[in-house]
C-alpha cells in the first residue's frame, strides 16, 4: 500500500502542489510514485531555491543576449523561457529516470536539443533570415547563414545539455545505489539479527534438548533407587549447566573462561552417566581467557565431540580442549577427541553450520573453523583460529 504523502511535514506550497496532482500521480506504479513525490517535494522545498534563483538569472541573461542579437524582446524573452524550460524537462527527467542519460542515450538527447535549438534559432531569427532572402540571396544559403550565426549558441547548448544531464544522472546513480547498498546492509542486518537469536533459541534447545535432560534425570533417578553416590553431585552440576545456558544465552558474547565453566559442568554431568568411559581435560593459556566468542560455541564443539566421538565407542575416550595465542598473536582453540573419527562424506551437521555463521557474522574473514581427522592418532580434531584486532578480538 502507497503511503500518503499529504501526511508528512510539508510547506504550503508542497502541499497545494500535490493535492492537485495527486490524483494523476496514483495512476502510477508503486516506484514512479516514490519518485516523481519526492522530485515535487524537493523542486517546492527550501532547498531547491538556489535552482529557482539560478534558472530565472539564466532566463534574464539569455533573454538580454538575444535581444542584444536583433530580436524582439518578447522573442527573446520567450526563446529563453523554451529553452530553460526543456532544460528543467530534461533534468527532472535524468533525475527520475536517470538510466536513460547515460552512453548513447545521452548523445541522442543532447543532439535532439541542440536540433530543437536550431529550429528554434531559425524562428527566432526571421527577420534577419527575411532580410537575408530579401537581398537576393538564395533561401537555403540564407538559412546557412541564420544556423551557422546561431551555432555558436546550438555549441553552448550541445556542452551544457551534456554536462547538466550527465552531471544529475550521475549524481542520481550514486544516490540510488548508496540507497540500494544501505538498504541491503540493513535487510542483512535484520536478517543478521534475526538469524542470530534463531541461533541463540536453536543452541538453547539444542543444550537442553529432551533426551539430554531424560537420560540424566532417568540416570539420577536409578542412582538414588539404588543408593549410588553419584546421585548426589549431579543435581547440582545440572542445575548450574541449566542456569548458566540460560544466562548466556542473553549476551552478545562471552569469553571464553566464562565457556569454559559451563562445558566442565556439561562434561560432569556426562562423566557422571559414562563413568570411565569418558575423561576429559581442558588446558586454557591464561592469556586467552578473556577471548570473546559467540554464545554456547565451545559446548556446541564439545558436545559433538562427546556425541559423535565418544559415546558410540564401548571403550569411551578422551575429549581436550586446549588454547593458545600462537605466532602473530592468533587465538587457536582445539577441540579433539580420541573417539570414532570422522564418517566418510558424512554432511556436516546443524551445530557446526550454526557456529560458522555465527563466527562468520562476528569476526567475518578473521575467524577460521576446521574439522578434520586428528594426524596424531584416532579421532576428530576442530580447530577454530581468530585473527588479532577483529571484531570481537580479546578485551582487556
Amino acid at each position: 500500500m502507497i503511503q500518503d504523502p499529504l501526511t508528512g511535514p510539508l510547506n504550503p506550497i508542497q502541499r497545494l502542489w500535490l493535492t492537485r496532482m495527486l490524483p494523476r500521480y496514483r495512476k502510477l506504479d508503486a516506484e514512479a510514485f516514490g519518485l516523481i513525490v519526492e522530485r515535487d517535494k524537493f523542486l517546492f522545498s527550501a532547498k531547491a531555491l538556489g535552482m529557482w534563483v539560478g534558472l530565472f538569472c539564466g532566463i534574464v541573461g539569455t533573454s538580454f543576449g538575444l535581444a542584444s542579437a536583433g530580436l524582439a524582446p518578447w522573442i527573446a524573452v520567450l526563446s529563453a523561457v523554451l529553452v530553460f524550460a526543456a532544460f528543467v524537462k530534461a533534468g527532472v527527467r535524468a533525475w527520475v529516470q536517470p538510466q536513460q542519460f547515460s552512453g548513447k542515450r545521452l548523445w541522442r538527447v543532447a543532439l535532439f536539443a541542440m536540433l530543437a535549438t536550431y529550429a528554434g534559432a531559425l524562428t527566432s531569427f526571421g527577420s534577419k533570415l527575411g532580410a537575408l532572402i530579401d537581398a537576393g540571396v538564395p533561401w537555403y544559403e540564407a538559412t546557412l547563414r541564420v544556423a551557422w550565426y546561431a551555432t555558436p549558441l546550438q555549441i553552448m547548448v550541445l556542452i551544457g545539455a551534456l554536462i547538466m544531464l550527465a552531471g544529475i544522472a550521475s549524481a542520481r546513480r550514486e544516490y540510488l545505489q548508496r540507497a540500494l547498498d544501505q538498504s541491503r546492509a540493513e535487510r542483512e542486518r535484520d536478517a543478521a539479527a534475526a538469524q542470530l537469536t534463531q541461533a541463540r533459541l536453536s543452541l538453547l534447545q539444542a543444550q537442553i534438548q529432551p533426551h539430554f535432560l531424560f537420560n540424566t534425570l532417568a540416570a539420577l533417578q536409578h542412582w538414588v533407587d539404588v543408593g549410588d553416590a553419584r546421585a548426589a553431585p549431579l543435581p547440582r552440576a545440572l542445575t548450574a549447566f541449566l542456569r548458566g545456558s540460560t544466562e548466556m544465552m542473553l549476551r552478545e558474547g562471552v569469553t571464553l573462561a566464562q565457556e569454559c565453566a559451563m562445558v566442565r559442568h556439561y562434561l560432569a554431568i556426562m562423566q557422571s552417566r559414562l563413568g570411565d568411559r569418558l575423561r576429559f581435560a581442558i588446558d586454557v593459556a591464561p592469556d586467552c581467557e578473556s577471548q570473546q566468542l559467540p554464545p554456547g560455541l565451545l559446548i556446541t564443539l564439545v558436545e559433538n565431540a562427546v556425541e559423535h566421538g565418544i559415546e558410540p565407542q564401548l571403550r569411551g575416550g578422551e575429549v581436550g580442549v586446549i588454547a593458545r595465542l600462537v605466532k602473530g598473536g592468533v587465538f587457536e582453540l582445539r577441540v579433539r577427541d580420541d573417539g570414532a573419527g570422522l564418517a566418510q562424506n558424512a554432511p556436516e551437521g546443524v551445530g557446526l553450520a550454526n557456529s560458522r555463521e555465527r563466527l562468520r557474522h562476528q569476526f567475518g574473514a578473521c575467524a577460521e573453523l576446521v574439522v578434520k581427522a586428528r594426524a596424531d592418532g584416532a579421532g576428530t580434531e576442530v580447530r577454530l583460529c581468530i585473527q588479532p584486532d577483529s571484531g570481537g578480538s580479546q578485551t582487556a
